[in-house]
């Protein structure tokens, strides 16, 4: 009896309800926390892409810098299972962005181009790293970054050229 009992709670919870079929949602979204970035990356997946009402929005700092750490790695992964598990993802849409924090900032660049050629080169590693845990999955990837006109933010996403997966 007690080697049962431990076995079930040694067992996640999202493990044992993954055959339940409770609620189904497009997308599991990963982005960054940064704030500059919180509406903007909203209102694209709610209004370019869509999927208002439809995902599943995990943000948290560094967004594909914890992917690529083999110390936050299994974290961020596990918390895609819960969501791919109970909620039925079709997909994973990860964004980054220009000027984040866990890069070092644009600063950290002598050109914007260098910023982007490294963000985008984690973006290709994320997807790769996903893609390994969750086969049956696609993986989206948007690179966020904002431009001024007279005092007014302007944010643009993309989907780098050379990663580039069409919806």
């Amino acid at each position: 009896m007690l080697a049962e009992n431990k076995s079930s709670q040694d067992t996640p919870k999202h493990a044992r309800l993954s055959n339940e079929k409770t609620h189904q949602c497009d997308a599991l979204v990963i982005t960054c926390n940064d704030f500059r970035f919180t509406t903007a990356t909203q209102e694209f997946l709610n209004n370019r892409l869509g999927l208002e009402g439809k995902y599943d929005y995990l943000s948290i700092p560094g967004s594909i810098r914890n992917l690529m750490d083999s110390k936050t790695r299994y974290l961020v992964l596990d918390k895609f299972d819960v969501s791919v598990r109970l909620h039925h993802v079709n997909r994973i849409i990860i964004f980054a962005h220009q000027d984040c924090t866990d890069y070092g900032g644009s600063s950290a660049y002598k050109e914007s181009t260098d910023e982007f050629k490294a963000i985008s080169k984690d973006l290709k590693k994320a997807r790769s790293l996903v893609g390994k845990n969750f086969r049956h999955l696609k993986v989206y990837l948007y690179y966020g970054s904002i431009s001024y006109n007279n005092q007014k933010r302007i944010f643009n996403f993309t989907q780098p050229e050379h990663i580039k997966t069409p919806l």
